[in-house]
């Protein structure tokens, strides 16, 4: 398979995957409001380490794409 089209297919489904977890985050968030201080305060935390992971993923899909067009031009 084409190299560029692997990095291409990679770097989507991390993609992907970021905006997965931005979208449970955006979920949970419209629950808190029926949730105890306590409840609130832990789904509040679940949230930032999804969004942490999906920063992440967008980190490591750049890498892998910088890193596969930089071994194209070798």
């Amino acid at each position: 398979m084409d190299p560029l089209h692997d990095i291409q297919i990679l770097q989507l489904r991390l993609i992907e995957s970021a905006s997965v977890s931005e979208s449970c985050a955006t979920d949970l968030l419209g629950i808190l409001r029926k949730l105890t201080i306590t409840e609130a305060k832990n789904v509040v935390d679940i949230i930032g380490l999804l969004q942490n992971e999906a920063e992440r993923l967008r980190e490591l899909s750049k890498a892998l794409t910088a890193r596969g067009y930089a071994m194209l031009d070798c």
